[in-house]
């Protein structure tokens, strides 16, 4: 770059020195070696018409010592580096001068601050840049050491384009603070926040510096006023406050966006950053700029958001079982967004059979609620089948869910599903799932039963013990209604609201009616409500759906590195035992270590109690009157039918049937006839170490040759769309391949259209009918509205609305009442 020449009449011979990068680094004692990696000050390599002097005379008379510091150290500069003589405690120190950062540098130098040094050169009309840049860098390194904050004032243009610029003082005109918005009397903008009163920044100053573009294409400085009518800042932990001084590197914005990625709040991230640079005050930015950097960041997707994520949807080539699906309006405004990736569509295949289902709010910016599907592995670990945004929860976005999800995982209905008491969401059940067992979640409805019979618990002693026996100790359907009969009359409860709220539901959540149905040991929707709380810590309602999705992504790859670790764990660790019976030793092998761990604690229950013979060989009761891990533990009895010759025992708990797993009962009577191994026909794949193995293999592991299923249809879709890809990108690189890939193009797809016909004539050609609803013709998507979600209306100021927000939530139970009482309808 080359050195700006001065070349007017204005050009003194007492010019002071040009402003250089050594000026910025007003030194006076050794740097340290931690701050090599600070922020560095631009250089300035602009002088005037003085006597050229070399680098290392220039650099060391600007790097004299001021008198406000005493540094007894020599320093010793040279064109590119810096030399600093220590003492007998201090060895020689070099540091890199191209690497210092000249405020931290400065600070370090001085315990307090000083005004800076007066040997610092200031613009002059005539001198020439080669870019309005480099006279801007110039300028504001020079209010840098004057103490002052430059801003651009006007600029002017031609038909060549910009022909020149005035760069003025902050300060400069008049602050406009008393014209403010005039407000219409008993708006609603009174209740609002008020304004935030502002002070006056602005005196009028007439500080300024113009350039001008000549015909060369350099630019020349036609006028500089040096005078300034308010106080100027001389300390250096100040200026750099000032809007024109502030610096935030590419470092330091790359380390910002991650922190905030990790929904890190504002605070936080500038906390950290300061201890990055050993205290806020060595770092040149303010938190209100972190938070301006995210807000542009966010500014940039607004109106293409839901564009840029189906984009980046169309873009995952390297997981070709990649499912995404999307329903939009005829507007082209999308209303649901259904996605799920290659591992988690393999993972449903075998432990899809019982699936929870919630949705969560408050985790995007337009508020629509987030409905994954979560099941459980071998592991006994929560993972992801498919993840929604939904506009609203209807039964018509529900109905769209399901089939969808129904055609990501090869039309295979889940076993049993979990949810929650929505009646939209159970009607979508019943017309999508017709053969799924649904189940209601237990702990929402007696949380329910907690809030609405507060006042009868107070008043009927013994009415909530009473109560949960009834529900969780009935074994069979006929218990249950016996004993809640005997219950409501008992304690006078016929006519509660929500008693019979309850009742008329109970085939949907009282356990008696589901003993024979597999569920996985699950009762509740408490994994999906884990698994909400985790997106609450990594996604909040400032969030796009890009931005969500993004986070999402890192969520599931956690999931699926958790299982990795626990089937490492399962080969390196073998779990210790707790008896020497075979039946524990065969389910250490077989079971993964944590499905092992329940085993293990099902034998040590089986020495609990004592058992009854009613037929010797066929026929037992086991009865346990105390437990030593619960307290106030009522007795209970089970009753137990034994097949011995195929090695057969079933309890009327049903605790194998609905867990998979021996129940303790079942154990104690199998140790008693003799079955001490533990039969095959007890060990559940899904539970096994090597149950996920099909799910780890990828595409290409998997024999697609033979088969006509629609699984296998999408298998080969998917892998023929991998390869196709990588021949395209081959295939362009350049003009003979191009046209070697055209040609192979062409006699590849003779040979596949005789192999076709071949299989036409003889009938064995499969057809597939593609179903697919299309409401929008677009190709373009457009961002939802924002979406009104469940919940508790907002409070307005008045107290008409307090009070009709709470007659509103009271009137909840009721409203379901009427619903579960009406007729059953279609949609």
């Amino acid at each position: 770059m080359e050195r700006a020449k001065g070349k007017g009449e204005s050009t003194p011979e007492q010019q002071q020195p040009a402003l250089s990068t050594a000026q910025h680094q007003p030194s006076t004692r050794t740097a340290p070696v931690k701050h090599q990696n600070s922020t560095n000050s631009a250089p300035n390599k602009y002088q005037s018409e003085q006597p050229q002097q070399s680098p290392s005379s220039t650099a060391s008379t600007m790097l004299e010592p001021m008198s406000s510091c005493d540094v007894s150290n020599s320093v010793e500069v040279g064109s590119n580096d810096i030399y600093v003589d220590g003492d007998e405690n201090n060895p020689r120190i070099h540091i890199q001068s191209d690497l210092i950062d000249p405020y931290i540098y400065y600070e370090e130098a001085c315990e307090v601050d000083e005004p800076l040094s007066d040997n610092t050169s200031k613009p002059y009309v005539g001198m020439e840049f080669n870019t309005h840049e480099e006279a801007y860098t110039f300028y504001n390194n020079y209010a840098l050491f004057v103490g002052f904050s430059v801003r651009k004032a006007t600029s002017t243009t031609n038909k060549n384009g910009l022909s020149s610029i005035r760069y003025v003082c902050s300060k400069e005109g008049k602050s406009e603070w008393h014209k403010r918005k005039e407000r219409p009397t008993g708006s609603s903008i009174d209740f609002a926040t008020p304004e935030k009163e502002c002070g006056i920044t602005r005196c009028d100053c007439k500080a300024s510096f113009r350039i001008r573009k000549l015909e060369g294409g350099k630019w020349k400085v036609s006028v500089f006023e040096e005078d300034h009518k308010h106080e100027l800042i001389t300390s250096p932990s100040k200026i750099r406050n000032l809007r024109s001084h502030k610096l935030m590197t590419g470092v330091q914005k790359d380390t910002i966006r991650k922190l905030s990625a990790q929904n890190v709040g504002t605070t936080q991230i500038h906390e950290y950053m300061g201890a990055q640079h050993d205290g806020k005050g060595n770092i040149r930015f303010k938190k209100k700029d972190i938070s301006n950097l995210i807000a542009g960041d966010n500014a940039k997707l607004i109106g293409v958001d839901v564009h840029t994520t189906l984009m980046y949807f169309k873009q995952k080539q390297d997981d070709p079982e990649f499912f995404y699906s999307v329903l939009a309006d005829e507007d082209g405004i999308v209303k649901n967004i259904f996605w799920i990736d290659g591992r988690g569509r393999r993972a449903y295949k075998e432990f899809g059979d019982v699936v929870t289902f919630d949705t969560t709010y408050q985790t995007n910016k337009f508020n629509m609620p987030f409905a994954p599907f979560i099941g459980v592995n071998h592991h006994r670990q929560s993972i992801l089948f498919g993840m929604a945004l939904l506009k609203c929860e209807t039964a018509e976005n529900f109905c769209w869910l399901f089939k969808t999800f129904l055609e990501a995982m090869y039309d295979k209905h889940p076993s049993a599903i979990i949810t929650d008491q929505d009646p939209a969401m159970r009607k979508a059940i019943e017309l999508i799932f017709p053969t799924t067992l649904h189940r209601c979640c237990q702990w929402h409805i007696m949380r329910k039963a907690r809030e609405r019979f507060a006042k009868l618990y107070h008043e009927k002693p013994g009415f909530e013990d009473e109560l949960k026996a009834t529900i969780i100790r009935s074994k069979t359907v006929s218990d249950f209604e016996k004993r809640w009969q005997a219950m409501c009359d008992t304690y006078d409860v016929h006519n509660a609201t929500y008693i019979r709220v309850m009742y008329r539901n109970r085939e949907q959540w009282v356990p008696a009616y589901f003993r024979g149905t597999f569920f996985a040991d699950m009762s509740t929707t408490q994994r999906s409500e884990s698994m909400n709380a985790i997106f609450k810590l990594l996604v909040n309602n400032h969030k796009s759906v890009y931005q969500f999705v993004l986070q999402i992504e890192k969520l599931i790859e956690g999931i699926w590195q958790r299982e990795s670790d626990e089937d490492i764990k399962n080969i390196n660790e073998v779990p210790q035992l707790w008896s020497r019976y075979k039946m524990e030793v065969k389910a250490r092998q077989v079971y993964t270590r944590q499905v092992f761990m329940l085993f293990k604690e099902m034998v040590q229950d089986s020495t609990l109690g004592d058992y009854l013979e009613v037929e010797r060989g066929v026929s037992y009761k086991v009865n346990i009157f105390e437990h030593p891990e619960i307290y106030n533990y009522v007795p209970e009895s089970y009753t137990l039918e034994v097949d011995k010759e195929r090695c057969k025992v079933s309890c009327d708990c049903k605790g194998y049937i609905t867990s998979g797993i021996l129940c303790p009962h079942a154990i104690k009577i199998m140790q008693v006839v003799g079955i001490t191994h533990l039969p095959d026909h007890y060990i559940l794949k899904r539970w096994t170490k090597g149950a996920n193995a099909s799910a780890k293999r990828s595409i290409n592991e998997r024999s697609m040759d033979s088969g006509e299923s629609a699984e296998l249809l999408t298998l080969r879709k998917a892998s023929l769309k991998s390869d196709w890809m990588e021949l395209t990108d081959l295939g362009a690189t350049s003009a003979e391949a191009f046209i070697c890939m055209k040609e192979i193009i062409a006699s590849g797809k003779q040979k596949l259209l005789s192999v076709l016909d071949k299989q036409a004539q003889g009938g064995c050609l499969p057809s597939f009918e593609a179903n697919f609803e299309e409401e929008s013709g677009n190709d373009q998507f457009h961002d939802p509205k924002p979406s009104q979600c469940k919940g508790r209306k907002k409070l307005k100021n008045d107290g008409k609305g307090k009070r009709k927000a709470v007659a509103d939530e009271e009137s909840g139970v009721q409203k379901l009442a009427e619903i579960y009482e009406s007729e059953e309808e279609d949609l």
